[in-house]
């Protein structure tokens, strides 16, 4: 297993509303963060609605389908979903953050609403790759699964090194925890290692929000990746050799053999066979925080009104209204961004 995760109440919280997602399947590590929104209004029953369909409709997607198309639809489905448990739930106002990173051999697609943050740590330095979506108020967000009005996922695509290290965390590590000491605890060797020492920075420093952090090394592709690779390898080799003896013979001087010799050319060589029995194995899932069923749930069509509200991740503050987002372009990557949003300071 090439990641780390862990998940902590904090020192502050009753309860933890995070959630994580590691599963891998077909070569496709899928890595995702969900922080629920909404307190006693059911913030856990959005999150973990959110990342029970992420999964299933993200490796449900037809093989052909670009990984970044699939990411993008995966979250759709998951904001219906959480529309969904929230209106069988009661908890009517739950909505959920999700953070989200499809990684397939040395590329990562990257896909997040609200202020759940994915950044790249390299040579010793961290990169936020995500923007938040945060609203004028205090831990306020603008985008968040469970939206009535639709949602806007930015997409981010990002290669990747060997020696790299990408990390996943919901706003309770970065309350508390800088980008310089994040990239110098996700720097070592072991990825575990790592995200526990993180989760204990952010407690030792007063813990005021749940603290959820995967940190993932990209897997290093091996030169031969099966038996049967090395077989054919082998024998491939195997017959060079032969055709080179071959063409030595058939080039010999005369009277190589002597007078009543006749030459004889090599025809074939023995089969070769490889005994090496050794396989790659398959790597295992982790599942999120809390067990959830896996039965496939069709996506819902949400209609879009005019108007939306603004999450108060605390619980305690009033309804903003505003628009959806247009995406723009910018750095080279695929991206979608606010258009009038004003930051915080």
């Amino acid at each position: 297993m090439a990641t780390g995760a862990r998940t902590d109440t904090g020192r502050v919280r009753d309860g933890n509303e995070d959630r994580y997602l590691v599963r891998e399947e077909r070569g496709v590590t899928l890595l995702a963060v969900a922080d629920g929104v909404g307190g006693s209004s059911g913030g856990e029953v959005a999150a973990d609605a959110a990342l029970v369909k992420l999964g299933l409709r993200f490796f449900g997607a037809p093989p052909d389908r670009a990984t970044s198309d699939a990411l993008a639809e995966a979250m759709r489905d998951a904001n219906a979903a959480v529309l969904r448990a929230a209106s069988a739930s009661g908890h009517h106002d739950a909505a959920t953050t999700i953070v989200a990173a499809a990684v397939r051999a040395d590329q990562a697609i990257i896909a997040n609403l609200g202020d759940s943050r994915a950044y790249l740590i390299r040579d010793g330095a961290s990169r936020q790759l995500t923007e938040d979506h945060s609203g004028e108020m205090a831990h306020a967000i603008t985008r968040f699964a469970g939206d009535v009005r639709g949602i806007q996922p930015d997409i981010y695509v990002e290669s990747l090194r060997p020696t790299d290290r990408l990390l996943l965390c919901s706003d309770g590590l970065t309350r508390h925890v800088t980008p310089e000491e994040i990239a110098k605890a996700a720097s070592g060797e072991d990825v575990r290692v790592a995200a526990n020492a993180l989760v204990d920075l952010a407690n030792a420093r007063g813990g005021q929000d749940n603290i959820t952090v995967l940190v993932h090394a990209p897997t290093r592709a091996p030169t031969v990746t099966s038996t049967a690779g090395r077989a054919v390898a082998f024998i491939v080799f195997a017959l060079l050799i032969l055709v080179t003896i071959g063409g030595a013979v058939a080039v010999r001087p005369a009277g190589f053999f002597g007078a009543t010799e006749s030459p004889h050319r090599v025809a074939h060589g023995e089969r070769v066979s490889d005994t090496d029995t050794d396989a790659v194995p398959d790597v295992g899932t982790v599942a999120d925080g809390a067990a959830a069923e896996r039965e496939p749930l069709e996506p819902e069509s949400v209609e879009q009104p005019t108007r939306g509200r603004q999450a108060d991740r605390d619980g305690d503050g009033e309804e903003q209204h505003g628009g959806l987002d247009d995406p723009r372009r910018r750095d080279g990557r695929r991206r979608q961004r606010p258009r009038a949003h004003r930051r915080r300071t």
